[in-house]
């Protein structure tokens, strides 16, 4: 059964019809997609745009004159640019907030809520359109593997979409409200945003009557723009979603202080989101933010094994993408010396190589200071195949022993292992971390869970609330 869309008011193209109840995500074979994906080249697939602008009120479908500086994007696989990104600067900044803020509260912000939502539910059918656009601009921008944006990031980035899309409707219900004069939420996004991430929160802005602005720095200026299309081609208002790319102190500075806004949704280090945090703090703006803190998994010594083996494989293969505050593993000596035999010859076969490869399970880790730290904690570049570019930020997955006096490795394909004595001794270590996982047993204390883009999605709209 389907749900026909609204007829479309004044300013807004009819969505596409769209099964509203359906949680699939139709994707094209996995062999197939990753064998239409062209073979690495200097060339830059048609996915990926060699220039990215902001999205300013005036200039051909909206994006503003190249003005201002350039920004280099450099690719991880090679250390060379990649892509320029236009830095938005403080003037173009305000006017697109404004822009925003107008398009919201003309456009959109009135519909009822059900007209809201279907438009949404449109958002995340258009989603299987751009799959293979999204994944191929985050391999070559930050790394990902192409068969991971696939299989793991394109149905993810569906899951969050659709059930953002369902608050709309249910404001009430979940301790929000409707704000009919409109808004602008902003969404900061780095290498660390995740497309689910980033989508769920563009989808949970818009329900609740707001528009977005994509503040991306340079990393993620590429897919803002893929996402500022998607919104596009999904029906919404023109405008009701727009890229301010760069990372020019004073135009956030301009966003963090604009009337309209009414909440801002960031990922990043504890330095950079305290910064946001403080120059929100006057006005008493919500901040919905996504620490780089650790993951940690507590293994003890009733834990199965083979089943905490493949959640570290998981883990390493995912790196930094996948935990961006680093992977940190406590393990019950009674389990300690099994659970490494056991999973550190499989990290170690894992394939390194450029992430549009679809064989590759770990491509480059995203910065380079984060590869370089990587090799100096195993000491070794020696699980690299040869041939791997020579300037690509390269790190080995493996395991390596931290010890009492050692440092814990950076967030990438590294794992970090220290034996515990019992469920106590890991208590110390979880002051920091961002999420933990434990494995056969109870701590006794209450710990933070694994993040999900769905629950930031419903914490947004609640700070979206008139």
């Amino acid at each position: 059964m389907s749900t026909s869309p609204p007829e479309a008011p004044a300013g807004l193209s009819a969505p596409r019809e769209s099964p509203l109840r359906v949680t699939t995500l139709d994707l094209p074979a996995a062999d197939e997609s990753l064998a239409a994906v062209p073979a690495p080249t200097p060339a830059l697939p048609a996915e990926v745009p060699e220039l990215v602008l902001a999205d300013g009120p005036d200039g051909p479908d909206g994006s503003a004159p190249a003005t201002g500086d350039l920004l280099d994007v450099l690719a991880p696989t090679t250390g060379e640019r990649l892509l320029r990104v236009q830095d938005t600067g403080p003037d173009l900044a305000r006017d697109i907030a404004s822009a925003v803020a107008a398009t919201s509260a003309s456009d959109w912000a009135w519909l009822s809520p059900e007209d809201r939502a279907r438009f949404l539910f449109a958002v995340a059918d258009v989603l299987a359109d751009h799959v293979r656009a999204l994944a191929v601009t985050a391999a070559l921008t930050t790394g990902r593997p192409l068969a991971a944006g696939f299989t793991r990031d394109a149905p993810a980035a569906h899951a969050a979409a659709f059930s953002a899309a369902g608050w709309a409707d249910k404001l009430p219900a979940v301790g929000a409200a409707h704000r009919p004069g409109g808004g602008v939420v902003v969404v900061l996004a780095t290498w660390r945003t995740s497309t689910a991430d980033a989508l769920s929160a563009i989808v949970a802005a818009l329900a609740t009557g707001c528009g977005v602005v994509l503040r991306a720095r340079p990393a993620a200026a590429a897919t803002a723009r893929q996402l500022v299309r998607l919104a596009e081609e999904a029906g919404l208002p023109p405008g009701l979603v727009r890229a301010a790319p760069g990372a020019d102190a004073a135009a956030d500075a301009v966003l963090w202080s604009h009337d309209a806004l009414v909440a801002v949704r960031a990922d990043g280090s504890a330095d950079d989101l305290r910064r946001v945090g403080v120059a929100l703090a006057h006005r008493g703006t919500p901040l919905l933010q996504r620490l780089d803190a650790p993951h940690v998994d507590v293994v003890l010594a009733g834990a199965d094994l083979e089943q905490v083996s493949t959640a570290l494989v998981e883990a390493s293969a995912g790196g930094a993408h996948q935990r961006p505050g680093g992977s940190r593993v406590l393990v019950a000596r009674s389990v300690a010396d099994a659970l490494t035999a056991r999973t550190a010859p499989v990290v170690a076969r894992l394939r390194t190589g450029h992430p549009l490869d679809r064989a590759t399970v770990v491509g480059p880790v995203p910065t380079p200071h984060l590869a370089r730290a990587a090799r100096e904690v195993l000491d070794s570049t020696d699980g690299l195949p040869a041939g791997l570019p020579p300037g690509g930020w390269w790190a080995p997955p493996g395991l390596a022993t931290v010890g009492r006096h050692s440092a814990w490795p950076p967030p990438g394909p590294v794992l970090g292992v220290r034996s515990i004595r019992s469920p106590a001794d890991a208590l110390p270590h979880l002051a920091g971390a961002g999420s933990v996982t434990v494995w056969g047993g109870e701590l006794g204390a209450e710990v933070p869970a694994p993040p999900d883009p769905r629950r930031d999605a419903l914490d947004l709209v609640r700070a979206c609330r008139a």
